[in-house]
């Protein structure tokens, strides 16, 4: 039987699965109820440690995932890598990896549009989902990044989407205070003037965060510098396979 003092602390591990190595950080009983907690842009597991404290004291497991191309997890160099099917598929495989049957999904960003097409794509695995900052879309009539582009060239996504230009840009500040920048957001509407580059335009805090200390915020750094920005923003250049995802998975089962 795992003691409590073992249970309490946040383990690592790693598992291959889908292609890809996954490093997972779990804290809580392994007997208790599954809760896998899917990370946004740019973040880590780490986004989980407060939650995943709090979890563990209630007697569930939490399973908190670095996602492909983030932190410790590999990153695949091709963006087709990135569609919603392959990172879906990565947390139906983890669950297979270690025998659950079904979790509760929580997601933040990237990973809340991860946590609805699990529970679309495969409902089986599902026990409920929990979904922070961005709300269920259905498939739209026209691809995402056509409906972005009403937003002009400054908007994030829009910028996102040519290979190595965010990361060029990125490259003009130190790591830190390009995630900082991302982590004082307080705008309504991510996008940049014409002819700026939304990071030169994104101001980060002159302040400490309030919700992290800059020794966290160090760690964060520690890994987006050994792992770049490539893997994540991938995600954004497959935005339309989040969007269309049905259809793609529909096709790809009858092909």
């Amino acid at each position: 039987m795992e003691s409590i003092d073992a249970a309490s602390e946040v383990r690592h591990w790693t598992a291959e699965v889908n292609g890809v190595s996954l490093h997972v950080a779990e804290q809580g009983a392994a007997a208790g109820p599954a809760v896998l907690l899917l990370h946004g842009f740019p973040e880590l597991w780490l986004s989980w440690r407060h939650q995943m404290a709090a979890l563990a004291a209630r007697g569930f497991r939490a399973l908190a995932p670095d996602l492909r191309g983030y932190g410790d997890s590999s990153a695949p160099a091709d963006p087709a890598a990135y569609t919603i099917l392959h990172v879906v598929g990565d947390a139906v495989a983890l669950l297979d990896h270690l025998s659950v049957p079904k979790v509760f999904v929580v997601g933040h960003d990237v990973g809340a549009q991860v946590a609805w097409h699990l529970s679309l794509l495969r409902p089986d695995r599902v026990r409920a989902v929990v979904a922070l900052g961005v709300p269920y879309f259905p498939r739209a009539p026209s691809p995402a990044t056509e409906l972005f582009a009403a937003y002009g060239d400054g908007f994030y996504i829009t910028q996102f989407q040519e290979p190595g230009r965010a990361e060029k840009a990125f490259a003009r500040y130190d790591v830190a205070t390009v995630l900082k920048k991302f982590y004082s957001l307080e705008l309504d509407l991510l996008a940049a003037p014409p002819g700026v580059e939304v990071i030169d335009f994104f101001e980060a805090s002159p302040s400490p965060l309030p919700w992290m200390t800059d020794e966290e915020l160090g760690q964060y750094a520690d890994k987006f510098r050994k792992s770049g920005f490539t893997g994540p923003l991938n995600y954004y250049r497959m935005l339309d396979t989040y969007i269309n995802s049905i259809t793609s998975f529909h096709a790809l089962c009858s092909a």
